[in-house]
Order: structure tokens, then C-alpha cells, then sequence
């Protein structure tokens, strides 16, 4: 017997979670903009930004797939990055991963 109280709103966050989680693995490699030259069909997709919280660059997560931040343009909300940047602020985490100029420079289609 499970001793924790269940509320109906846990179901629902659990099904939006795994439902969105797959919508991005699945939509992102379909519909939306490459900015970068990954190799594979990625794609960053703002509309399901909105609904993912930011999880759905996905071509920038394809190409700089080490960084903790994926919205790399101003625009491109992430409410990840966000939460990431506040820790490191606060002196809660160290060492945080963003891509260089360099391997920007080098993953674009220009090359």
C-alpha cells in the first residue's frame, strides 16, 4: 500500500510531461527552422517552445549538445537556461557549458 496522497492534477502534470517530451522527440525532427548543420533533420520548433517551457531547440541541442543553454538566440525563449543561470549566480553550480564562437562558427551552413 502506497502511503503517498494522490491528487488528480499529479496525473495530468505526469501525461503533459511524457506527452510533450514526445511531441518535441517526435514534431522537432519535422516541423520548424535548422540553424545549424547537425547532419540529421533537427529542427527548432517556437511553437512547441511555448508549451515545452523551451525544451524544443532541438537543432541547437543537436548541434551543441554539452551546453545548458539551448535557446542560444535572445528570442528563443528557455526557462531551463534560466533556472541554470540563477544557481550559478547564486554560487549553487560551477563549471556551466555554453558553445564557443569558435564551434558556432564551425557548425554553421555556411562552411
Amino acid at each position: 500500500m502506497c502511503d503517498i496522497e494522490t491528487k488528480p492534477w499529479q496525473g495530468v502534470r505526469i501525461v503533459y510531461v511524457h506527452h510533450v517530451a514526445s511531441l518535441i522527440n517526435s514534431a522537432s525532427h519535422v516541423w520548424g527552422k535548422q540553424a545549424w548543420n547537425t547532419g540529421d533533420l533537427s529542427k527548432n520548433n517556437w511553437w512547441l517552445a511555448l508549451i515545452s517551457l523551451g525544451e524544443s531547440w532541438h537543432n541547437n541541442h543537436h548541434a551543441f549538445e554539452y551546453s545548458a543553454r539551448h535557446g542560444l538566440e535572445w528570442w528563443q525563449f528557455d526557462l531551463t537556461w534560466y533556472v541554470i543561470k540563477f544557481l550559478q549566480i547564486v554560487g549553487l553550480i560551477t563549471d556551466v557549458k555554453l558553445p564557443s564562437q569558435e564551434h558556432k562558427q564551425k557548425m554553421t551552413f555556411n562552411n
